[in-house]
């Protein structure tokens, strides 16, 4: 069969869908107008070009405030209630597309997000259509659908495909609103004749779901796999801090990977059991095993016992100032004199790490590059955990074939709710091949997990990137807990440019008095006026504080004003304003004034 009779049935396809869609089977030129609702947010991600037509009037969702008008493409929403008060709707997650994810590829050049790869025609279509903030996260990996002859891949809000034999760059959206007009407008077509395919691999449920409440997500972390199927033949699932894999000889249905022993975690000499000793003793062998303090044993025991978390492999031991640590089997646990009570012990996260090295389920696609070069990589964080006003140190060290790399040059990245991603640059590595650099205190709540990459650019015309995590852990009542989270802003479809200035009055003030700032956006050099401001200021003594202002005004400005800043003389104050517009995209701007004049 043609490429163009396929393409005919597509059209024939469509055409009749837009025909039921329109509720009117004896008029089928009846068409719909984009309601000024949603006129502005259409031309912006390229309307009847990409998104398709509108197949609906505007509705309103019984029982809440939204609006909803359904398109070719995509299904757009307004909720006036909360912020974004513009988004699509995910219709990927309604339909239910999932797929095992991909490998995390060696050549960070292959786009990778939420464990699918996403090749390059769609990713370039995927900034281009904003990014995450429009599209949403992928869903499926990208896969060839023979009876179309289209390579598929499934979004949270959109789904691409493009022929095979298309031109370059040429991407189409599937037809995610014709499928939920089918499902909430009852004498629409169903999924069948949207042209949507589920998935073709195994479809696995997640079978944790009752141990996953029993234990916890504290205890276990969010997920960072869906349920698959292991090289023995199990279902397993990778979490932050655990790995669980099914296990119909436990009564809890589960167990656990022992990742201490498969990550090759240094196993400590046995301790020998002294009968003066008031602290339990594990006895692994007579006479021989390790002691445990008391409140790993209330953990272990509130846990279900030395058969969840394995027997001991290591003492316990200070690593640094008020933290402890003791390894087991199946996971390390974590001790903070300094945190609260009930929160003093927290299971280290391993599971990305047992990620990098163990999920190896499904075969890497043909679109990877193929590595030649015998290349080695180890990173490290010097603190697997501390507080948001501390500095953490990484290292990284770069070999080929077993012998050091100098002169190799890295970038770090690093992940964070508040800021965003951060990048760091490496010094040139050492006769050792290894470098080192000290990151800046990040402010985040105590438990969050701070994921970091390491990647070495130029070696043979590639790059050779590792990932790694440590924890925020230690937080004082002064120190950030909880900082609005910041967005990244999208990239929009037609290029705009946002400039913010900001000012202080006073560009050295002592910390008696109050200080003033004014910040104004513009877009394209027009003021932006009714935008929500924000103004985020790092002072040394009280942590994070936060200022709001009215909505700008019609010159697109907004004025703070500050409380005294406790600090000493010569020490910079910096803080950072942000807008946001009523998409939820937000754009901010950095600056700093200095402390000067007290007595």
């Amino acid at each position: 069969m043609s490429n163009k009779f396929i393409r005919l049935i597509l059209i024939i396809l469509v055409v009749g869908l837009l025909s039921a869609c329109t509720g009117n089977a004896d008029n089928q030129s009846t068409y719909y107008l984009v309601d000024p609702r949603f006129s502005e947010l259409y031309d912006r991600l390229q309307g009847d070009e990409i998104l398709g037509p509108p197949i609906s009037n505007k509705k309103y969702v019984a029982g809440s405030n939204l609006e909803k008008q359904y398109f070719e493409g995509a299904v757009l929403v307004y909720d006036p209630d909360n912020s974004p008060r513009y988004y699509l709707d995910p219709v990927g997650i309604d339909a239910g597309f999932s797929d095992l994810p991909n490998n995390d590829p060696e050549n960070p050049a292959v786009r990778y997000i939420n464990g699918y790869i996403i090749p390059p025609e769609f990713s370039r279509f995927f900034d281009e259509m904003g990014g995450e903030r429009w599209v949403g996260l992928p869903l499926t990996r990208a896969r060839f659908n023979p009876e179309r002859n289209t390579i598929e891949q499934y979004f949270e809000t959109m789904g691409f495909f493009r022929f095979e034999d298309d031109p370059p760059g040429t991407v189409h959206l599937m037809p995610y609103g014709l499928w939920k007009c089918a499902g909430e407008c009852a004498k629409y077509p169903g999924l069948e004749n949207a042209g949507i395919s589920r998935s073709a691999s195994e479809d696995i449920q997640s079978p944790f779901g009752e141990v996953i409440s029993r234990f916890g997500t504290q205890f276990t972390g969010d997920a960072l796999s869906t349920a698959f199927r292991a090289g023995d033949g199990n279902i397993e699932q990778i979490f932050h801090n655990v790995v669980l894999y099914e296990d119909s000889t436990n009564p809890l249905g589960a167990s656990l990977r022992p990742v201490s022993a498969l990550l090759n975690l240094d196993r400590d000499p046995y301790q020998v059991y002294q009968k003066d000793s008031a602290e339990y003793f594990r006895e692994i062998e007579p006479g021989n095993g390790f002691y445990i303090p008391a409140y790993f044993m209330d953990f272990i025991d509130r846990y279900f016992g030395f058969e969840i978390s394995g027997e001991p492999i290591s003492r316990h031991e200070e690593i640094r100032e008020g933290v402890s640590q003791q390894c087991f089997e199946n996971y390390c646990l974590l001790h903070d004199a300094l945190a609260e009570p009930g929160q003093q012990v927290r299971v280290q996260p391993l599971g990305q790490k047992y990620k990098d090295s163990f999920y190896q389920t499904t075969k890497k696609p043909a679109i990877e590059a193929q590595i030649q070069r015998d290349i080695q990589l180890d990173i490290w964080e010097q603190s697997p955990q501390l507080s948001s006003q501390e500095n953490q140190q990484i290292g990284a060290c770069i070999h080929e074939s077993g012998s050091p790399l100098e002169n190799a040059r890295a970038v770090l990245t690093v992940t964070t709710e508040n800021q965003g991603i951060i990048t760091y640059p490496f010094s040139p590595t050492d006769s050792g091949g290894c470098s080192f650099l000290e990151l800046d205190p990040i402010q985040a709540q105590n438990g969050t997990t701070i994921d970091y990459q390491v990647c070495f650019q130029g070696i043979g015309g590639q790059e050779y990137c590792k990932k790694d995590s440590y924890l925020i852990w230690g937080n004082t009542d002064k120190v950030l807990t909880a900082v609005p989270v910041q967005e990244e802003p999208v990239a929009p479809v037609v290029v705009v440019e946002v400039v913010i200035d900001t000012w202080e009055l006073f560009p050295q003030i002592s910390s008696s008095e109050h200080q003033e700032v004014g910040a104004c956006v513009h877009k394209n050099d027009n003021p932006q006026e009714n935008m929500d401001s924000q103004l985020i200021l790092e002072s040394p003594s009280a942590g994070v504080i936060t200022y709001q202002s009215p909505p700008t005004d019609g010159g697109g400005c907004s004025f703070f004003k500050l409380n005294p800043v406790d600090a000493k003389n010569g020490e910079t104050i910096p803080y950072q304003v942000c807008f946001v517009n009523k998409y939820g995209e937000q754009f901010c701007k950095r600056d700093s004034f200095l402390i000067w004049g007290n007595p």
